[in-house]
């Protein structure tokens, strides 16, 4: 099931973010010193152009740069923090997170693989997987992501 997400994995994603932040963060304070260190000179100098005054306007445009390099996206690190509250402890160990629409095929692969279901069952034997897929969802949380339903066990 190639569309599960793994907890493991978006906790990597969200380190990333949450790095990012941080540098953004550090950019943004930079940005302000470089701008309070400018204006500072301004105030105190006439408005004739000296080597400082450029330097200062330089590294002021370099610290906006730094910040406009970082590709950050706040609404996606809200969005994985709020998802990992909801999953709880065992986020860290791995929680599966199934599509609600493959959840049927999650089911019956999961009554295969612990041996409910033998895999070479004959083909005359007809099971009800909806039904069986209604039964097991008791035991799974549900919750959205990136604007699809997902499936956990709780």
């Amino acid at each position: 099931m190639s569309n599960q997400l793994d907890t493991r994995d978006l906790q990597e994603e969200l380190e990333k973010l949450e790095a990012l932040e941080a540098d953004l963060i550090l950019a943004k304070e930079t940005l302000q010193a470089a701008e309070d260190a400018l204006e500072e000179y301004q105030n105190v100098n006439d408005d004739e152009e000296t080597e400082e005054l450029r330097t200062l306007e330089r590294e002021l445009s370099e610290a906006q740069d730094a910040v406009d390099a970082i590709d950050f996206d706040e609404t996606e690190l809200e969005e994985l923090r709020n998802l990992k509250d909801e999953v709880g402890g065992e986020w860290e160990y791995g929680v599966q997170l199934i599509p609600e629409d493959d959840f049927e095929d999650y089911c019956q692969e999961l009554c295969e693989d612990i041996g409910d279901i033998p895999k070479d069952m004959p083909s005359y034997i007809v099971i009800d997987w909806e039904a069986t897929c209604n039964n097991l969802r008791s035991d799974y949380s549900e919750t959205t992501f990136r604007d699809e339903t997902y499936l956990y066990r709780a």
